[in-house]
C-alpha cells in the first residue's frame, strides 16, 4: 500500500483537528505538516505532532501528496488551486469558499486538474449512517414516492457572534456556514431544486447588527415534490441535536436524526423486510460532546470531540485517492448548495419571491421568476 502523506493549509477551523485524528486511524496515512499565519499554529502542531511551515513549505514538499484546506472561506479556493497545481489531491472545508463564484472556480479547477487528483468538499453530515440509510430506503421505494420533505438545522446559541460566522468576504452568515450542512444533505438525497422561496431574517429581540441572519424559512421547489427547511442561529441544544429531516411518502415516512444518529421508519404494511408500523434505530448518543470543552465551544479554537462523521468522510477521501472510488462529497454538490443558499438571500431581497437555481458548472445567470 503506497503511503499517503498529508499536509494542512489553515488550522483555525475546528474541523482541522477532527480530520487529522480521523486520518491517523487509517493505515498507511501520515499527517506531517501544517501552515497558517495564525499565532496558534505552534500550539496546533505541537499538540498534533507535526511540523509548522509556511504555505510554500507544504506545497513544495514532494512527499506530501494530499492537502486539507481549513483556511478562512475567502482563501479556500486559492489554496486549493495552488495545491492542485502542485500535484496534490485536496479536501476543502465546507462550504468550499465564500461565494458561488468561489465554487465555480473550484469546479473549473477540478475539471482541469491532472488525472488521478481528487477534489472533495468537507461535507460529512451527508455521510451520517442515518442519512445514508434513509437515502437507500428512499431510492429503493420503501416508503413509496416521496411527496414532501421537512428539514431543520441550527447553530448553537451564541455562535452567531463569532468571527467564524461573520467573515466579511462571505456571502452570508449562519445559514451559509452552518445551514449548508443540512442543505447539502437534502441535495445528496433529492438533488437540486428548480427554484427557492425564502425569508432570511434579523430579529432585534435576538441580536444586533454586529452579526448576520438570525433565522431562515426556505421552500425548495422540485418538479414532483416540495421540501421545507427551517433554520435558526439561537438553538439551546448541542450542535445538530435538533437537526433532522422528515420524509413523507405515499407508502410510509422516515424521520432522520443527525447527532445523535437515529432513524424512525414507518411503513403501512410489510415491505422490503420492514414490518408494518414503526421501526426505530439509534447509532449513538452524546457520550462525548461535539465540542471538547467550554473553551472550544465555538470556532476560535480548532478542536472537536465527536468525530464519528469525520471518520467516514476521511476514509472516503483516501479511498478515492487510492482506488478511484467516487468522491463522497463532490464539488458539483457543493456548488449546488452555494447556489441554493445564494438564491435564499436573493429571494429575501424580493420578499420571498421565487428564485431559480442554476444547474451545471457554467457561470450563473440571474434567474428570477
Amino acid at each position: 500500500m503506497e503511503p499517503l502523506v498529508v499536509g494542512l493549509l489553515g488550522i483555525t477551523h475546528p474541523h482541522a483537528s477532527a480530520r487529522v485524528r480521523a486520518l491517523r486511524e487509517i493505515e498507511g496515512v501520515e499527517v506531517v505538516a501544517a501552515a497558517d499565519d495564525d499565532p496558534r499554529l505552534q500550539y496546533f502542531t505541537d499538540k498534533y505532532d507535526m511540523e509548522p511551515r509556511d504555505i510554500d513549505g507544504v506545497l513544495e514538499d514532494g512527499r506530501i501528496n494530499a492537502v486539507m484546506v481549513h483556511s478562512k472561506s475567502k482563501d479556500m479556493v486559492s489554496h486549493a488551486l495552488r495545491a492542485l497545481a502542485a500535484g496534490k489531491s485536496v479536501v476543502v472545508e465546507k462550504p468550499g469558499g465564500g461565494t458561488v463564484d468561489d465554487l465555480l472556480k473550484l469546479a473549473e479547477a477540478e475539471s482541469l486538474a491532472a488525472p488521478g487528483l481528487v477534489v472533495q468538499v468537507g461535507y460529512n453530515v451527508r455521510l451520517a449512517q442515518s442519512v445514508t440509510r434513509a437515502k437507500g430506503l428512499i431510492d429503493a421505494g420503501t416508503i413509496g414516492n416521496v411527496v414532501s420533505v421537512s428539514a431543520r438545522g441550527a447553530a448553537l446559541a451564541g455562535e452567531h457572534l463569532t468571527a467564524h460566522l461573520n467573515q466579511p468576504a462571505d456571502m452570508g452568515g449562519a445559514l451559509w456556514i452552518i445551514g449548508c450542512h443540512m442543505v447539502d444533505s437534502l441535495v445528496s438525497m433529492f438533488g437540486i431544486p428548480e427554484s427557492v422561496n425564502a425569508r432570511v431574517r434579523k430579529s432585534a429581540m435576538l441580536s444586533d447588527e454586529s452579526s448576520r441572519e438570525d433565522s431562515a424559512a426556505v421552500l425548495l421547489n422540485y418538479p414532483d415534490m416540495s421540501a421545507t427547511f427551517s433554520f435558526d442561529s439561537h438553538d439551546r441544544l448541542e450542535w445538530f441535536e435538533s437537526s433532522g429531516i422528515s420524509v413523507y411518502g405515499t407508502a410510509g415516512m422516515i424521520e432522520i436524526g443527525v447527532l445523535p444518529q437515529k432513524l424512525r421508519v414507518y411503513v403501512e404494511k410489510d415491505r422490503d423486510g420492514w414490518s408494518a408500523g414503526w421501526t426505530e434505530w439509534t447509532q449513538s448518543y452524546f457520550t462525548p460532546p461535539f465540542a471538547r470543552t467550554d473553551a472550544n465551544k465555538f470556532s476560535e479554537l480548532p478542536e472537536l470531540e465527536n468525530i464519528s462523521n469525520f471518520r467516514t468522510e476521511m476514509r472516503g477521501w483516501i479511498d478515492s485517492i487510492r482506488t478511484g472510488a467516487s468522491v463522497v462529497a463532490p464539488v458539483t454538490d457543493a456548488l449546488a448548495v452555494a447556489r441554493i443558499i445564494d438564491a435564499c438571500y436573493r429571494s429575501e431581497q424580493e420578499l420571498g419571491a421565487s428564485v431559480q437555481v442554476a444547474q451545471g458548472v457554467t457561470p450563473d445567470a440571474e434567474l428570477t421568476s
